[in-house]
């Protein structure tokens, strides 16, 4: 019976999902339409999908709501105090009169069906990642010329307006073309207080994204990814990043919120001498759950690539890391390293977690490893000696579990928004 009725649940899922959209769409987004119904949502019998149930979804009411009339004013509450480019959606839609886009030196185009057609082929795809393709309104297409440097962050601030039902999905394209550099950050809120929850009758609503990255030789690029959403939203992002010759990049990811938030990050190395830097952090608490997987390429000789993941889950919360690492077969000189660390707060809190390696090079210097532990007695002691009470001895291990990721945040802003999203769900624990 379990089966059945799980098997009626995707089906009605599904159904939802495709009406009235199929007819709208383009090619591209046809293309991935299909590719979806094909695919069918995942389940429990799917290896990638054992540890994240889907539950939750079936119960959102994805209809669309009124959107909420939103103000120069009321996206200055929402977005990170920054000097940067800013650049607003409202549930996936670009809107240029909420950016801010003054003194630009560099393109800015929406990114049309035809753009799309001529982008790479996901280097990892899965359901989510061709319904975000299929379903999203509007996108740009950010290119950075040759030999130059943007100075100002360039922020893509993702609102989610429809609050407590619907769905909105973003798609954005960025290409850094020879010897440029730029850093890009991704933002996710709703308009409801992140950590807040000001209907708890809700039942919250589905939130696609995916950017993909195109970096030239002899470019550098930095990219953030901070979901700081809604308590009940469902979160599945996807990050692709294809890089070329003597290319270094650092991509860091932070999942704070959201009742399921899955995120992957692919990435292909295809050209010589080039560094890549993955890092993760999440923050799971309460009955939420959250998994974040990597999908690496060694495709060329003489390259780098190091990869952090934590999590730090509490509560009756769950949490997965699945992380492979390819070498292709005259990837020589390959130096790929790849930790996964885990902190638990509480016996009821699950993490779990799968790194890989697939290697067909020899001369490789390759690793993976992975460590999961509650709070150290002894430490906790020790604090205790030294006149510190067990719920602040707690608080400072933890922020000292995290700060290996949070202290090498090179914008000021970011670091304080992660460091008081960890302080913040610690201090619910602790009430």
């Amino acid at each position: 019976m379990a089966g059945l009725l799980v098997k009626s649940n995707q089906s009605d899922l599904l159904n939802r999902l495709t009406l009235g959209r199929e007819a709208a769409l383009e090619s591209h987004s046809s293309e991935h339409w299909s590719r979806a119904v094909s695919l069918g949502l995942p389940g429990p019998k799917h290896e990638d999908w054992k540890y994240t149930p889907l539950d939750r979804l079936y119960s959102l009411d994805l209809s669309a709501s009124n959107y909420a009339s939103l103000s120069q004013s009321g996206v200055d509450k929402l977005k990170l105090p920054l000097d940067a480019y800013v650049l607003t959606f409202v549930d996936g839609e670009f809107r240029p009169s909420l950016s801010q886009m003054d003194d630009i030196n560099f393109k800015i185009t929406p990114l049309t069906d035809e753009h799309k057609q001529a982008l790479p082929l996901a280097i990892s795809g899965e359901f989510f990642l061709h319904l975000t393709e299929a379903l999203n309104p509007s996108g740009v297409l950010v290119e950075i010329p040759s030999n130059l440097s943007v100075e100002k962050p360039i922020y893509l601030l993702s609102i989610a307006s429809q609050g407590e039902r619907g769905m909105s999905h973003v798609r954005n394209h960025l290409k850094l073309n020879t010897g440029s550099s730029a850093c890009i950050i991704e933002h996710h809120v709703t308009l409801d207080e992140p950590y807040c929850d000001n209907n708890p009758e809700g039942k919250g609503h589905l939130v696609g994204s995916r950017l993909t990255m195109d970096v030239a030789d002899n470019s550098q690029l930095v990219h953030y990814k901070i979901i700081n959403g809604q308590k009940k939203q469902c979160h599945f992002g996807h990050n692709d990043i294809h890089a070329g010759r003597d290319t270094r990049i650092c991509s860091q990811t932070f999942l704070l919120s959201g009742a399921l938030t899955r995120h992957h990050t692919s990435a292909r190395l295809d050209g010589e001498n080039s560094d890549l830097f993955i890092n993760s952090l999440s923050l799971p608490s309460n009955d939420q759950i959250y998994d974040t997987r990597t999908y690496l390429e060694h495709n060329a000789s003489h390259c780098n690539s190091e990869q952090i993941h934590k999590i730090i889950a509490q509560d009756q919360s769950k949490a997965v890391f699945n992380g492979l690492i390819k070498v292709a077969k005259h990837a020589i000189k390959t130096d790929g390293q790849m930790d996964n660390h885990n902190l638990l707060l509480n016996d009821g809190a699950e993490v779990n977690t799968k790194p890989q390696l697939e290697i067909y090079a020899d001369d490789v210097k390759c690793s993976h490893g992975t460590t999961t532990g509650s709070l150290s007695k002894e430490q906790l002691f020790y604090l205790g000696t030294r006149g510190i009470d067990s719920q602040t001895a707690e608080q400072m291990i933890t922020l000292a579990f995290a700060g290996e990721l949070t202290e090498v945040i090179g914008i000021p802003e970011i670091k304080e928004n992660v460091f008081n999203a960890v302080s913040e769900k610690l201090g619910e624990r602790n009430q």
